[in-house]
């Protein structure tokens, strides 16, 4: 015989364990999100060194800029994992594929900077890029949770970073991690031309 003290038990645990559950799945996919997004920012940092084997020494500032060849190339392999542009911008375009969704404004979330690993015959590309977190829920609660305003996290963006946030005319509203990967390679040849004569 059934008590009347249970009735309502199971809705009333299942309206408590449901969002909970709901949350982790999101969390985890989030997570597996953002594992594969650090993994494709450190091939177009890999992308970009390696465009810079064919390009001449005194044009390396250059490719590494906006719209240069190395630039290109990292935005090439990120465009697909920008996922939110701000309303209003064009759409990346990437040869032999076409625009693809969601990648406006790349130039605010990707940027190239020039090193040198000990010879200009080593050139070093480290590639930031501001990757949204776009799981409802469990991507504002991981981005909180990492919080981007501590001192020594400047790695770390959100949209309600104070001291100005260059998302903020996205038109869907997410946080933001920023990624830091660097790659180097050797020039396997020497031509002279390239090089400006010998060393």
């Amino acid at each position: 015989m059934k008590k009347n003290g249970d009735n309502g038990t199971m809705l009333m645990e299942a309206a408590v364990c449901i969002p909970v559950v709901l949350v982790m799945i999101l969390g985890a996919m989030q997570v597996a999100h953002i594992w594969f997004a650090r993994q494709v920012v450190q091939y177009a940092a890999y992308s970009s060194v390696r465009t810079l084997l064919s390009t001449p020494d005194q044009d390396y500032e250059k490719a590494v800029k906006p719209d240069g060849v190395a630039w290109k190339a990292a935005a090439n392999v990120c465009s697909w994992i920008a996922l939110s542009q701000p309303e209003g911008s064009e759409e990346f375009e990437v040869p032999g594929w076409g625009k693809v969704p969601g990648s406006g404004g790349l130039e605010k979330k990707l940027e190239l900077k020039l090193e040198t690993a000990g010879s200009k015959w080593n050139p070093q590309v480290t590639v930031t890029f501001d990757f949204p977190l776009v799981m409802p829920v469990a991507g504002h609660i991981i981005g909180w949770g990492l919080n981007p305003w501590a001192e020594g996290r400047e790695w770390q963006k959100q949209h309600a970073d104070a001291t100005g946030d260059k998302h903020s005319g996205e038109a869907i509203k997410h946080p933001y991690i920023r990624f830091t990967e660097s790659a180097s390679l050797v020039k396997p040849y020497i031509l002279l031309p390239f090089s400006g004569g010998l060393m």
